[in-house]
């Protein structure tokens, strides 16, 4: 991965953490607002490279429950908002990991158990419109340093 990729990428998580924090040692970003955070992610991030992320389900080994959603980066590593860039191995041990090459709203609001909600145990403070602003400026700038292939 591109020094400037993974700096910007950073910075994201950086920024994502400083705003909702963490609940017991776990970034409250992967608390319920992940696969909003993975829609807007996926979406600017596709938006301006050429090379395409996609988003992936963490699903209990039963698949009757997902458990985060993070976005596949073209370099095969997995990113979220609060953990930002890690491998496979994360969840491998306890999870299935399932892969949606090909976007999928009505699956992505299934997982997501509702995209268009609040989240008032672990992130009463979410805002999207903070987390747009946060990912947007950052990939903007990506896209000013790599071009459209990062």
């Amino acid at each position: 991965m591109h020094p400037n990729v993974k700096a910007v990428l950073e910075k994201i998580k950086k920024e994502i953490n400083e705003e909702y924090g963490f609940h017991e040692d776990i970034p409250r970003i992967n608390y319920g607002p992940c696969g909003v955070f993975a829609k807007i992610f996926f979406d600017k991030w596709n938006k301006l490279f050429d090379n395409k992320s996609h988003i992936c389900f963490i699903l209990t080994p039963t698949k009757d429950e997902c458990d985060h959603i993070v976005v596949r980066l073209p370099s095969g590593e997995l990113y979220d908002g609060g953990i930002g860039i890690h491998t496979d191995n994360e969840y491998l041990n306890k999870f299935l990991i399932d892969e949606m090459i090909d976007y999928d709203e009505h699956l992505l609001e299934k997982w997501s158990y509702g995209l268009d909600r609040t989240y008032p145990r672990f992130c009463p403070n979410f805002n999207r419109d903070k987390v747009e602003k946060i990912v947007h400026s950052n990939l903007d700038e990506l896209f000013k340093l790599t071009g459209s292939l990062p």
